[in-house]
């Protein structure tokens, strides 16, 4: 039942912004690694790799600004290495299947920036220390919103090259207790990924 909800709303979605893409459109896949790190879990660097994988569409405004929405399967969490002193270490594993939606500006004859949202749903989560797997306190949330930011340099006429950082803007959960500090009152993905962009 909630792998069929979030099937709902990846096809709500895609739906919902068919009309961006209905004419003078161009489809490609996509294919890169993140790099990621969780705001308020006590660790920092963006330690824990992951893979993303997908597809897009995209539709030309003006010649040099377009949309373009994505749906990707995208790893995410925080990674802390093993110490080898006392053999302690920390995983987050996440995995979302995600769709951004992007405004892309040609701010170069090679370069393109692109900023915009993105919701995911949560398919897969799973911490882990040198003790085994925890059960997960306080739940993670099953959709997460983000902000979008990133440049593009095209290789060749069909591929590109993709740098892209994200973070979540509201908290993927609480921290335990639900307590609060000021403004901030959980964990927040932040992601820097880096994708090849072929189009078709």
């Amino acid at each position: 039942m909630i792998m069929l909800r979030k099937l709902y709303l990846i096809c709500f979605f895609t739906v919902s912004f068919q009309w961006l893409f209905a004419q003078n459109f161009h489809a490609g896949v996509i294919g890169g690694i993140s790099t990621t790190q969780v705001a308020g879990d006590q660790l920092s660097g963006f330690n824990k790799a992951g893979i993303i994988l997908g597809g897009f569409v995209s539709r030309e405004l003006t010649e040099k600004t377009k949309f373009q929405m994505e749906i990707i399967f995208i790893q995410k969490g925080s990674r802390k290495p093993i110490n080898e002193n006392d053999n302690t270490f920390y995983a987050m594993r996440l995995s979302y299947f995600e769709i951004p939606v992007l405004f892309k500006w040609q701010v170069a004859p090679k370069l393109n920036f692109e900023l915009g949202p993105s919701i995911g749903a949560l398919i897969f989560s799973e911490e882990e220390r040198e003790s085994g797997i925890l059960k997960g306190q306080p739940p993670f949330k099953k959709v997460e919103i983000s902000g979008n930011v990133g440049l593009s340099y095209p290789l060749t006429e069909k591929l590109n090259l993709n740098t892209r950082f994200s973070s979540s803007i509201l908290p993927i959960r609480p921290f335990p207790g639900n307590q609060t500090d000021f403004f901030n009152s959980g964990q927040y993905n932040t992601v820097l990924a880096f994708s090849l962009q072929y189009q078709f």
